[in-house]
């Protein structure tokens, strides 16, 4: 009776005998028998005569039993149900047999004179010259119970035994089972190795991708930066990451996951603007069946998708403050419920949160709750926007220029004298992202290698009149922050307007052109009290 990991502790009753069990023909194949992979086998003449017909070939079977009666029988089965046998009349010979590869399947007898089953098969699993073979299926054969023997037998990795005596049909029955069962463990540990490797190839991708090679700039406020950057990649802490709209602000986020040590997990971005209160609690906690009126079914929430990696949230002073009540709740205890759930999910997340808007000046109006701001503001990253280092455009622009250039097979292009001077001059409100959208469109339109004035857009194509912001008046009492606020809120109406005007008060194109999303644009209405026909009116 063959026996299973879960049933060596049972001792059977009584087995039938060899010869009391009738086998399957010749002409009836096993069906459980599935081929593993192709191995060389001796070929018999019949073999040889067919050469030009495609034949698989015989597994091989081996026995290791002193007794030469045992091999006879075993012979007569194990050939007439088509596999090829092999003999070892002790341990050390059956041991040279299966370092070879000799076999793929071993039968092993427990009791023999010299070396016992238990021996032999200890070496075989311990020795590192058996490392290469070590997939080979061992059965054991005994008319022993010895459960002590057989538990470690079996923590060693034993495929199975069998008590003597046994019947011919039961012994191809479990050579047949077991080699099966081998050849489904061995497709699985190669799935496994494929799937191991694919993510090996896609982290190094992810790193490569996300590198801050790629995050161009030589300005000194840049390197400090990325000094910074990989310094607090290794740790844990919640990072707040503010500047304007385009200046990067996602991509320094996946730089950080990429180079911590939680790379291997997920990155979870959400935009807290592009979805109402009530639509982005659902999405960030996940809802029970039933939950609310059309939940027909349960949804994992985003904060559970995130478990193990990194949760960024996207302009986080946008989301309304009774959403930031819980995720503060979240960041303390590290567990939620799904809506309409009562089972608390335990989450290991980092969070890391951005925001185009100055936060301190955000808890001080009141739409940032204090307390959130101090648990996500751990370590704070300021991104200095385009304008404030200019000496970094000319090699964004040609980083970009050879980007677009590759990606559209096209000969390599190059800026005139004159259109570099127009791009280092513009004040760039849309900052990186709006470079990056200038220069795509400019090699996608160039007709030659050398791109000029002509080649700009029409609003980089007139000079740019610097000196009238610069003559803007500030009040001399304010400190340096709150005059570069006020600067930067009378830029945006300006810049505002003129987009508003430009495009006759259609805000989805007002906010593809600013490379800001349109709920952005209607916050930016709505502080600056501009209305469309006031916004037209002025210009």
């Amino acid at each position: 009776m063959p026996h299973f990991f879960e049933d060596y502790v049972k001792t059977p009753t009584s087995s039938p005998t060899f010869s009391s069990l009738p086998l399957p023909g010749p002409d009836q194949p096993l069906s459980g028998l599935a081929p593993t992979s192709e191995k060389s086998a001796p070929a018999s003449a019949t073999e040889n005569n067919h050469a030009t017909t495609a034949v698989k070939p015989k597994r091989r079977v081996l026995l290791i039993d002193d007794d030469p009666n045992m091999h006879d029988l075993c012979r007569h089965y194990i050939e007439k149900a088509g596999y090829d046998f092999l003999s070892a009349f002790n341990g050390a010979n059956g041991l040279d047999l299966m370092r070879q590869n000799a076999a793929d399947l071993v039968l092993l007898d427990f009791m023999m004179p010299d070396q016992d089953g238990f021996a032999v098969f200890k070496e075989f699993m311990t020795r590192d010259e058996y490392h290469h073979v070590r997939h080979i299926p061992v059965v054991m054969l005994t008319a022993y119970n010895d459960h002590d023997r057989k538990r470690a037998l079996i923590e060693m990795g034993l495929k199975m035994y069998i008590v003597k005596p046994f019947g011919g049909q039961e012994l191809i029955k479990v050579i047949e089972n077991v080699l099966f069962a081998n050849q489904a463990q061995q497709k699985l540990r190669e799935q496994v190795e494929q799937a191991n490797e694919e993510a090996l190839i896609l982290r190094t991708l992810l790193r490569d991708t996300y590198t801050f090679d790629n995050i161009v700039g030589t300005n000194p406020q840049m390197k400090e930066i990325f000094e910074k950057v990989l310094k607090v990649a290794r740790t844990d802490a919640n990072i707040m990451i503010y500047g304007e709209s385009g200046t990067g602000k996602e991509l320094i986020a996946r730089s950080i996951h990429a180079h911590s040590p939680r790379a291997k997990g997920p990155f979870v971005p959400v935009d807290c603007v592009a979805l109402p209160g009530n639509l982005l609690e659902s999405e960030l906690f996940g809802y029970e069946r039933g939950a609310f009126t059309g939940a027909v079914n349960s949804k994992r929430g985003l904060l559970e998708l995130a478990n193990e990696g990194t949760f960024f949230l996207d302009e986080i002073c946008e989301l309304n403050l009774d959403l930031q009540a819980k995720l503060l709740r979240i960041l303390q205890e590290r567990q939620f419920r799904h809506l309409g759930g009562k089972e608390l999910i335990n989450v290991n997340i980092r969070v890391i949160s951005a925001t185009n808007r100055d936060p301190q000046m955000a808890v001080k109006e009141k739409v940032l709750r204090h307390d959130l701001y101090y648990r996500l503001n751990v370590i704070p990253l300021h991104l200095p926007p385009l304008r404030e280092r200019r000496d970094d455009i000319p090699l964004l622009a040609q980083f970009f220029l050879r980007k677009f250039s590759h990606e559209g097979e096209k000969q390599l292009l190059r800026f005139s004298e004159e259109a570099m001077k127009r791009l280092v001059r513009y004040s760039w409100p849309g900052n990186v992202r709006e470079l990056q959208n200038v220069v795509e469109r400019m090699v996608s339109l160039s007709n030659g290698n050398m791109m000029g004035v002509e080649d700009l857009p029409d609003y980089l194509r007139e000079e740019q009149d610097t000196a009238a912001m610069d003559a803007v008046a500030i009040p001399s009492d304010l400190t340096l922050r709150e005059a570069r606020q006020h600067w930067m809120e009378m830029f945006e109406k300006k810049y505002l307007i003129e987009l508003i005007n430009k495009y006759n008060g259609n805000i989805s194109r007002v906010a593809r052109k600013a490379g800001v999303h349109r709920m952005t644009i209607y916050r930016m209405l709505k502080q600056y009290n501009i209305t469309l026909r006031t916004a037209i009116e002025k210009t």
